[in-house]
């Protein structure tokens, strides 16, 4: 009977087994989470639109009676571009096909118009309810064309790839949490053009500007050569990185080679190397290029009309340097965003 129940265990083992390699083999196909229901789509430019799947998997995109393909790569990236597009209050629906199960996902109710970032500290982050007469525009916040996202505050010590948030759309009911910046900024574009706009909030209070800016940002600054030193060191694929890790190994190796014959000398024997501070990752809101990692990495290269910038408190007293700075961000989010 034992054996019986034994061989019973090997073919359940199997079976799941089984199944297992096939759910890995069929990996669902996925978008950034920055594409999403109730999301707008930047009007009159080209629009990138990329997501995972299984390596070598074809992924199409319909939308606005547009059909793009992309091919995944080795590990399993996609991404494809619609062409410019008019401006459309009209709901409608973006359909997303993989070709190894022919299985089909879609995203709703999405509007095309214009879609902007909006960035910095307190400043941006303080909410609608901390606005001057909370309650009447919290009521009167019915904009059913104008679109919110808003970016969890997450530092990264390497640029995340996606991030864990929803587009929504502007009503009482889900105002009064966004950014009270980056809502009237919007309402006012919204009632100017007379088109639908989609408010990308990516702020975090008390933040000093260096946390935002990409490394590609401050390696075009001289005057910020310390923090380009400082991020470089921490990537491991740089060549810095490469170059003290390796030196710190050869160190270590010769100090366990003397440890050996002192071990087995009975001599004394002095410390072991520290491992090189500068080579740790960088994970707090305050350390150069982690929030723009954690917080902006994730939306490039969704295509924008623009940012809006907030900050500059936390910074103060640094007079022209803060130039540099900004200029720093403003010229590394171009560059990333292309």
């Amino acid at each position: 009977m034992k054996r019986k129940a034994r061989l019973w265990l090997g073919k359940i083992g199997i079976v799941a087994l089984a199944l297992a390699v096939t759910s890995a083999a069929w990996a669902e196909v996925k978008l950034a989470k920055v594409f999403g229901g109730n999301m707008v789509l930047q009007r009159d430019i080209k629009a990138p639109v990329w997501g995972w799947a299984d390596p070598g998997e074809q992924v199409t995109v319909e939308f606005a009676g547009q059909k793009k393909t992309a091919t995944a790569d080795a590990k399993g990236a996609w991404k494809l571009t619609l062409d410019p597009l008019p401006a459309s209050a009209e709901p409608r629906t973006v359909t997303v096909t993989g070709s190894i199960q022919n299985q089909e996902s879609e995203i709703q109710n999405v509007l095309v118009g214009e879609v902007w970032l909006c960035s910095g500290q307190s400043n941006m982050q303080w909410s609608v309810t901390q606005s001057a007469d909370p309650e009447k525009e919290v009521a009167e916040a019915k904009f059913p064309q104008i679109r919110f996202l808003s970016i969890p505050r997450v530092p990264s010590g390497f640029p995340a790839t996606d991030v864990q948030a929803a587009w929504q759309v502007c009503s009482p009911e889900t105002t009064g949490a966004f950014s009270a910046c980056a809502y009237f900024f919007g309402r006012h574009l919204h009632r100017e053009l007379n088109v639908p706009v989609g408010l990308i909030n990516s702020s975090w209070g008390g933040t000093r500007i260096e946390p935002w800016t990409p490394p590609v940002g401050f390696a075009a600054a001289p005057a910020l050569a310390t923090f380009h030193q400082q991020v470089i060191l921490t990537d491991p694929h740089s060549a810095a990185y490469k170059d003290t890790l390796g030196k710190y190994l050869a160190d270590a190796e010769a100090w366990l080679k003397t440890a050996r014959q002192a071990l087995a000398t009975e001599a004394p024997l002095t410390a072991m190397p520290a491992y090189p501070p500068p080579l740790a990752p960088l994970t707090s809101h305050g350390h150069p290029s982690t929030l723009y990692n954690g917080m902006i990495h994730p939306l490039v290269p969704f295509a924008l009309r623009g940012a809006i910038w907030y900050q500059g408190e936390s910074n103060h007293r640094e007079g022209m340097l803060y130039t540099e700075k900004t200029k720093a961000l403003v010229g590394g989010w171009r560059q990333v965003w292309g």
